[in-house]
Parts: structure tokens; sequence; C-alpha cells
């Protein structure tokens, strides 16, 4: 077994920044400077957030939370002529408590919970192929940046918008995302017409569940590998996507604790409704993303969301965005057999908006109405109000 620990990781990551920074190899400066894209730049972010179970859960009262981000992405050819390549590196410090805790819901409140901790939460190069068609990527990498993301469930608070849970409980350790994440392989390549196909393997227990606030790359025997699959259309205004995903490893059954297979399949839709271009005044999307997983050794056994997404609803403001989401989970049988009074299925329906009130700064309050949290009788419906700023800045290398 070989481990590296995030103080290694964070010196490999400065050795391959202090590379990088070495002058161009260009033979062509000046068109290297024309370039669009920045050859360099970093990006520094604090989000802070406010949250306040009103009514219902487990236990009321307010959560605080905030996370740092630090981000650096690196054109490497440009910077020292290694052709179609690029770096990413990302790290995140966060602390606060828990409003997931205090909900008892499946599918978190928060995309910006994780508990305190300073991680190390991608580091990545990517070599492109085929005239840019297609690329490989290696190195710490989030699934869920790519696989089964969408553009307009970016915009919710609740982390179940982004990767499904029926996906993102799956694993010893959950799957490869954010914040937890293990070394990858991503092959990708798109297609005439706008098709695209991608897979990705990656080490099946990321992270040390024994050590949840470290930045840790073990491969421990049985850890075994995640395979992940997603192919569909992306053009402007549309994502089709149809994906699956398995494990090497077994998992005990929920009931009998025989070890089984897990694995799953997901399929999502986003499409424009509106454009202000064509003259409705608005622009109005939606989309809609239903995901199995299996059974006998997940909780969640299916899912299903649904977003509709205004922007330029005020003419004064047309950044700006409203969102009115909708999930429903169905929990497996052996998850409710271990409940007293098992309800029919978790809901949750969120309403936020998201204000741009500078380049750098933006506010975004949230309400979330869940319905049968972790889908049980006994635990009242709750209602939670949030609130998130978030304060940025960006610096560029041409």
């Amino acid at each position: 077994m070989r481990r590296f620990t995030t103080a290694s990781i964070l010196g490999c990551t400065a050795l391959m920044g202090f590379a990088v920074a070495a002058p161009a190899m260009s033979d062509e400066p000046a068109q290297a400077a024309a370039e669009a894209a920045p050859a360099a730049s970093v990006s520094l972010t604090f989000i802070g957030e406010a949250w306040n179970v009103a009514s219902g859960g487990l236990d009321r009262g307010t959560v605080l939370l905030d996370n740092i981000d630090l981000q650096a992405s690196l054109d490497l050819e440009r910077l020292v002529g290694w052709n179609d390549a690029s770096a990413f590196v990302y790290a995140l410090y966060a602390s606060g408590n828990s409003v997931a805790e205090r909900v008892g819901d499946l599918n978190g409140i928060s995309n910006n919970e994780t508990g305190e901790a300073l991680r190390l939460g991608e580091a990545w190069i990517d070599q492109g192929f085929a005239a840019g068609r297609g690329s490989v990527r290696f190195g710490l990498y989030d699934v869920s940046s790519e696989f089964d993301a969408g553009e307009v469930r970016a915009l919710f608070m609740n982390a179940a918008h982004g990767i499904g849970t029926d996906y993102s409980q799956s694993g010893l350790n959950g799957p490869s995302i954010w914040p937890v994440t293990s070394l990858a392989l991503r092959v990708h390549y798109a297609f005439e017409d706008d098709v695209y196909l991608r897979g990705a393997i990656a080490d099946g227990v990321p992270g040390n569940p024994d050590f949840p606030k470290r930045t840790t790359i073990d491969f421990e025997d049985g850890d075994g590998v995640l395979l992940a699959l997603e192919t569909g259309l992306a053009r402007d205004g549309r994502l089709w996507s149809l994906g699956a995903w398995t494990y090497s490893g077994e998992f005990p059954d929920l009931v009998t604790g025989e070890d089984r297979r897990n694995a799953g399949a997901y399929v999502a839709l986003e499409e424009t409704l509106l454009s202000s271009a064509s003259g409705s005044g608005i622009d109005l999307a939606g989309s809609f993303r239903i995901g199995v997983a299996n059974g006998d050794v997940n909780a969640v056994e299916s899912f299903i969301s649904a977003t509709l997404v205004a922007t330029g609803l005020l003419p004064s403001r047309p950044a700006d965005q409203l969102g009115l989401g909708v999930i429903l989970l169905d929990g497996s049988t052996g998850y409710l057999s271990g409940l007293a009074d098992p309800a029919d299925r978790e809901i949750n329906v969120e309403l936020t908006y998201y204000a741009q009130l500078t380049d750098e700064i933006t506010l975004q309050p949230d309400i979330q109405w869940i319905i049968n949290p972790v889908i049980d009788d006994e635990i009242e419906d709750a209602l939670v109000f949030g609130l998130r700023l978030s304060v940025g800045k960006t610096w560029e290398i041409r």
C-alpha cells in the first residue's frame, strides 16, 4: 500500500507550478498574446452561508458555513511548449457546522457543506488529441465536474441538484467527488453533430475513511475501482446525457449482509424553453433527471429531479436568476425495513434567487421545504432558509 498525504501532494503541486511558471518557449509570441484564453489564471473565492432550520427536522436553529477556494488553470502549450496540454489545481479550506445533520435528510441541504478541513480537491493534467476532439485527463479528479453535471442544475444550492443522490451515496467513502476525491484517469471524445463519449476509472475508495479531514491517496487491497461512462448530446441550449457507473468491489447487502455488486444509471435532459434573443423578453431553461442504484446495498433506490430557471425577469437586472427545483427519492426495501415508521418518499422543494451584485460579489437567498426527511414519518417536515454570499477575484496571465 502506498500513501500520499496533503503535504506531499501540495509539495508536488508547488513544484509543478514552479515549472509551468517558466517563460514560454513559443516561436510566435505575438500570436500567443492574441489568444482569447489566458495562458494562466488564478481565482480566489470566499463563500459564506447562513442557514436556519425554522421548523421540523431533527433540530432547529442557525448554522454558519464558510469556504475559501483557490483555483489555478494553466495552458501548458503557451507556458512551456507542451502541445495541446493544460493543468488545473483546486484547493479549499472549509469550516462550520452541519445543516444537514439538523434536518436529517438524505440529499443534503447545501452543496457547500464539507466540515472543517483543508483539502486538495483536484490536481490534474489534460492532454488533447485528435485535433482537439479528444483529451485524456489524469490526476486527482472530481468525477462530478463532468459526469452527471449540467448548467441549469448548477444554480441550485441543494447538493443533489448536482450529482444525484443515487450516485453520490455510492461507495465506501462516496465516489470520487467534491470534497473527497481520488486519483482517476478520464478519456473524452467529441464526435460530429455535438455527440460526446467519456469514461473514467477512479480509485474505489477516495481519501481515507479513518481520517476524513485529510487529503490522502491510499491504494488498499480490496478498494477496487469506480468505472464511469457517459454519452450524450451537448450544444447551445441543449444537453442530453446517459450515464452508468459500477464498482469492481463488492458491498454488503443491507438485509442479509451478503456481498453484492454496486451499480447504477441515470438520464438527464436540459433544454432552453424561451430565449430573450427570439423576443420572449426572458431566458427560461429546464432540466429533468432520473437515476437508479442497486437497492440491495444502497439506501436510495431511485431519484428524480426537475428544475426551471428564469434569467432576466427584472429588466434592470438581466443577469439575475430565479430557480425552482423539485427532488423525489425512494428508499430501497432494505433501508426502509430498518425504519420504525417509513414514509413513501423524501421530497425536496427549493426556491432560490441568484443576484449578481458586482463582477466579484453575488448574493443568493434560498428556501427549501423537505417533506419526510430520511423517508421517516416520525420526523416532521422541515422548512429551511439559507443565504449565500460569494466574493471572488480572478487574475490572468496572457
